[in-house]
């Protein structure tokens, strides 16, 4: 035979909580005991177990145990309607933000395991397709502050617009910059699936493209570009655009920077 009211051990074992749970709901004000008995043992309603249950409902479709309380005081069918349209819309954009989470993850699972398999410090000549990227601008002067203070820059601008579509980063050495072999960042970019109408999204050009792996540091890099470019001129050919850098490997994989596994690429055409 059911007893009117339930010492907490028994109400927890029915919602399935623990009595710590029911304490806190208590000192919260979300739940409280229907009466406190003169021993001060904390009684609970069998009809206490539908205002559970609401708090449960309500804590899986995402709302704070404040906001259920708030609720749970003024509760009728419209707030009830209003709440679970605004809790719809939140999990519809979780959900967009967990799908752009996994194909983040599944690309750079893809550009890591390419890394294992890549031929270093060897000149490819490969046909690629359209490209596109998202891009902000290169430290204006070429001290360690400025570099980081540009990066963060970047890193800033695809957050807050959702655009970047794996972990690692590049830069873009622009023409001029080749041309007197300064070989400034122009921009810092990252890969995106699609164009997107904004001045900040590169399109790089289909063509041909001399690519080089290499296994160094950030440091190297300028003068892997002269090498980069060096080289491109005695197989015969000339760059024709851009130079883009892609990290394969970078601190999210090595301890040691100078293991870090480098793309560099680059549209040419033949010397005629």
């Amino acid at each position: 035979m059911s007893k009117k009211y339930l010492k907490t051990g028994e109400f927890a074992s029915l919602c399935g909580v623990t009595k710590d749970t029911l304490f806190h709901y208590d000192d919260i004000g979300l739940l409280k005991p229907a009466r406190v008995g003169e021993n001060g043992y904390r009684l609970y309603g069998l009809y206490q177990l539908d205002t559970f249950d609401l708090i449960s409902v309500l804590k899986e479709v995402g709302l704070t145990l404040h906001e259920i309380k708030a609720y749970i005081e003024r509760r009728n069918t419209t707030e009830f309607l209003q709440m679970l349209k605004e809790q719809d819309k939140a999990l519809a954009a979780e959900i967009e933000r967990l799908k752009r989470l996994r194909r983040i993850l599944k690309n750079t699972i893809e550009t890591t395991q390419k890394s294992l398999h890549v031929p270093i410090d060897t000149i490819q000549f490969v046909e690629k397709e359209e490209e596109y990227f998202i891009i902000t601008d290169g430290q204006r002067k070429q001290d360690e502050k400025s570099v980081v203070e540009a990066i963060s820059e970047h890193f800033k601008y695809c957050n807050a617009h959702r655009t970047y579509n794996t972990f690692t980063i590049g830069e873009i050495i622009g023409e001029q910059a080749i041309a007197d072999r300064t070989y400034y960042t122009q921009y810092y970019c990252s890969k995106i699936d699609k164009p997107v109408r904004s001045r900040h999204c590169h399109v790089k050009p289909a063509g041909l493209y001399a690519v080089k792996y290499i296994q160094d540091s950030y440091d190297m890099l300028p003068e892997a570009y002269r090498q980069f470019v060096n080289e491109v001129q005695a197989l015969g050919y000339r760059l024709c655009g851009k130079i883009y850098e892609e990290d394969m490997l970078n601190y999210l994989t090595e301890k040691d920077d100078e293991n870090y596994l480098l793309r560099i690429e680059g549209q040419v055409e033949p010397v005629t």
